[in-house]
């Protein structure tokens, strides 16, 4: 993850970045997020990282959780800046309503930044004769060798570490483990994300922001399900 003062540091991990390069089909382009799961997921990313970055801090458990800021500093990641602005302000809020607004509006500016850094290209598609967004994966290695660590984790029992630990929380909660396990391994990789998310391998406050980041996506899921459904 990125240092706690904020700083650059080249190869650190960005999980919302990360998240969208998992979710990323290397053949066709496409973000393999569906769109009701794109904004819960990015925010629930945005939590675990400004919590990592001494920003912002969660209280409290289960239905009694609340998220506060505790350093109003701007952050030096634009979109994770944007974001930021947007509970900078709001005193203490559930985290379904933190990671609402957190993940607003936030995956275009991931995925321009992952343009910028040549991890991805814009691609010219057309679905039925209309233009669609996909990208050019020109970064394969940085792809592939976080996919590789996931399945490690996932299905050989490989310990988590800071940064393996939140995307498996994540990916998890939105039931998106799919994207880097084949439908043969689901039932096993689920198993062990389950263990995974309780593990040890952060810090207290980043554990409990991922917690809370789960609950909030998957309540945020829930309710799309409902409003598709009614």
């Amino acid at each position: 993850m990125t240092p706690a003062d904020g700083s650059p540091n080249v190869g650190a991990m960005n999980l919302a970045e990360d998240l969208l390069l998992v979710a990323l089909d290397p053949s066709s382009g496409k973000v393999r997020i569906q769109s009701t799961r794109t904004d819960p997921v990015l925010g629930g990313a945005a939590l675990v990282q400004l919590v990592h970055l001494g920003r912002v801090g969660v209280e409290g458990a289960g239905r009694k959780a609340r998220v506060l800021t505790i350093d109003p500093t701007p952050v030096s990641d634009p979109g994770l800046e944007a974001a930021f602005g947007r509970i900078r302000q709001r005193g203490r809020q559930a985290p379904r309503e933190a990671v609402g607004r957190l993940g607003k509006g936030y995956r275009p500016g991931v995925l321009s930044a992952l343009v910028q850094q040549g991890v991805l290209s814009h691609r010219d598609a057309k679905v039925l004769g209309i233009a669609v967004q996909r990208f050019e994966l020109l970064d394969a290695a940085r792809r592939d060798g976080l996919v590789a660590r996931l399945r490690a984790v996932l299905l050989q029992d490989q310990p988590a570490d800071e940064d393996t630990g939140p995307l498996v929380g994540l990916l998890l909660a939105a039931n998106l483990l799919g994207l880097v396990v084949e439908r043969p391994d689901h039932r096993q990789a689920k198993a062990r994300a389950a263990i995974v998310a309780e593990g040890d391998w952060a810090a207290d406050g980043v554990r409990q922001a991922v917690a809370a980041g789960q609950a909030a996506i998957t309540a945020a899921m829930a309710s799309g399900a409902a409003a598709g459904a009614a």
